[in-house]
């Protein structure tokens, strides 16, 4: 996997590349985010989505190799955040697993999270990037902050189900320092 031996810490937290040994929990913080929006769902499409979606995690090091990564974010309680890049074609890429466990959530987890990944793609040679996030999902407050525009939305139209597409170019895109974090 790319990036590997990156680390950075910041207060409370650090982020680094996955490592094998953290699927099982990258999976459970993944789940249990899933479970607190869409638990109690009527459409089981919706309620059951991610569990059959998660394959990526228990193979991450073969899925996030070339021109991608998967970082995780480490804090006593174990992780606590992931994000992803996922090569698409030679000139895009789609930031992917982006999920913060509710006690850690507005301590700028998911944004450093974001910024490193926006970073990373950048220095990947990519040129745009996209995503996608359920409307119920935090993330989608966060993404509008970091200059991702709202493009398209998908799906039946009901504020609980409906998933915000964003494209972007990476040029335009801010990140919370000013800096690229993760080469």
């Amino acid at each position: 996997m790319s990036g590997m031996g990156l680390a950075r810490t910041e207060p409370n937290f650090t982020i680094r590349p996955f490592k094998p040994d953290d699927a099982a929990a990258a999976r459970r913080l993944i789940e249990s985010v899933w479970r607190e929006h869409f638990h109690h769902h009527p459409d089981p499409l919706v309620r059951d989505f991610i569990y059959t979606r998660l394959s990526d995690v228990d193979r991450a090091e073969a899925v996030y190799g070339d021109r991608a990564i998967f970082l995780c974010a480490v804090a006593v309680a174990g992780i606590v955040g992931t994000g992803a890049i996922r090569r698409l074609d030679d000139r895009a890429c789609e930031m992917v697993r982006m999920f913060v466990a509710p006690a850690y959530r507005g301590r700028g987890i998911g944004r450093a999270i974001a910024d490193d990944l926006i970073g990373f793609a950048r220095n990947a040679g990519y040129d745009r990037i996209r995503l996608s996030s359920n409307n119920s999902l935090t993330a989608s407050q966060s993404l509008r902050a970091a200059g991702f525009p709202v493009r398209a939305a998908l799906g039946t139209g009901r504020r609980d189900t409906l998933a915000l597409l964003y494209p972007s170019d990476l040029k335009s895109l801010i990140l919370r320092t000013g800096k690229e974090r993760v080469r």
